[in-house]
């Protein structure tokens, strides 16, 4: 990424020394034109002149600005998708989480509720109704 702003700032300075002597030239032209006379086929030659170096620099600054756009909204871009990819990574571990604590907490729930039902008979026979109905509906199974 360093080595693409590197050649970009290189091609600017470029750009710019391109841009002064256009603009110089655009200048030159002006001036010219005073020195012949109206109406004359050298002034209008001199105009149509002057119109294409004009039209060149609206055909420069307009794709300067265009480059800089395409620039900035890779750039823009680039950074999108990154802020995606780390919210999609928190939102996996979140759902992952949440999953196991589905299969954690049912578990942990029904061993409590066991023990404290086995403990209550001790003699091997489920007598307790309670007990009895709760334990026919746990399912430590995922639905």
């Amino acid at each position: 990424m360093e080595l693409i702003k590197s050649f970009i700032e290189r091609g600017i300075i470029m750009d710019e020394e391109i841009r002064d002597l256009l603009g110089e030239e655009i200048k030159t032209e002006i001036r010219d034109l005073s020195t012949f006379e109206p109406g004359s086929k050298e002034k209008s030659i001199a105009i149509e002149d002057l119109a294409k170096l004009y039209k060149l620099r609206i055909d420069e600054t307009r794709n300067e600005w265009d480059f800089n756009e395409k620039y900035e909204s890779r750039d823009s871009d680039i950074q999108f998708k990154k802020d995606q990819l780390e919210e999609q990574v928190k939102d996996r571990y979140f759902k992952l989480g949440v999953e196991a604590a589905g299969i954690i907490l049912p578990m942990i729930f029904y061993a409590a509720w066991m023990k404290r039902g086995f403990r209550f008979e001790e003699t091997g026979t489920y007598t307790s109704t309670t007990f009895r109905g709760l334990f026919n509906r746990f399912k430590p199974t995922k639905k």
